[in-house]
């Protein structure tokens, strides 16, 4: 009798082989063994706030484009987030004087609108929908990968978030489109395109 006979070396266990993920997420290899791609974080969802969401009129899936974009940042966007958020730069991303942002942008003025923003929802019965959107992208960065790089990331991803649900209210308050496009400015310079157009 051979080793791998009596071992099981060479059989390969797909419950171990497909951990976190399922079916539709495997790729066969070359070598006959079953790899699982990568997942990202909102397809785990805490399936509560999903319901929640889905109540308030928005499926995940509403927002994946973003949710994607930031479970592919790399560590140049968080770089150009922090900078936005913390150290004073011009309209060129220079070095400049203030206390963060630049000619264009300012994190204060940003907070501001975003509390503009959820007083409208509020006003319009979704007040639920900051905590719950928070709440999935704050999930991006699990346990000790948290830095404060990543916080400055969660933040400008969450006031994009909070850019699209405005545009979807901007018809019962015109003055959302103004707070849309200011909140969702920093992910727009991270990454250099446009979301949600």
């Amino acid at each position: 009798m051979k080793k791998d006979d009596w071992s099981g070396a060479g059989d390969t266990d797909e419950a171990i082989d497909a951990w976190g993920g399922d079916v539709t997420n495997k790729v066969l290899v070359k070598d006959g063994r079953l790899s699982v791609k990568h997942i990202p974080f909102y397809k785990f969802p805490y399936y509560p706030d999903v319901l929640d969401l889905r109540k308030c009129g928005y499926e995940l899936d509403a927002f994946a484009e973003l949710f994607d974009m930031l479970d592919g940042a790399h560590v140049r966007h968080a770089t150009v987030a922090h900078i936005l958020l913390h150290l004073p730069t011009d309209e060129y991303g220079r070095m400049g004087d203030g206390s963060g942002g630049n000619l264009i942008w300012n994190p204060r003025r940003a907070r501001e609108l975003e509390f503009q923003v959820r007083a409208a929802l509020h006003r319009f019965g979704v007040s639920d929908i900051p905590t719950l959107l928070r709440r999935t992208i704050g999930k991006a960065f699990p346990g000790d990968s948290m830095s404060h790089i990543a916080v400055d990331l969660l933040n400008v991803f969450f006031w994009a978030a909070m850019a699209k649900v405005a545009r979807d209210y901007v018809w019962r308050d015109p003055r959302l489109e103004y707070a849309a496009e200011y909140l969702e400015y920093p992910v727009k310079r991270a990454f250099g395109k446009f979301i949600y157009s």
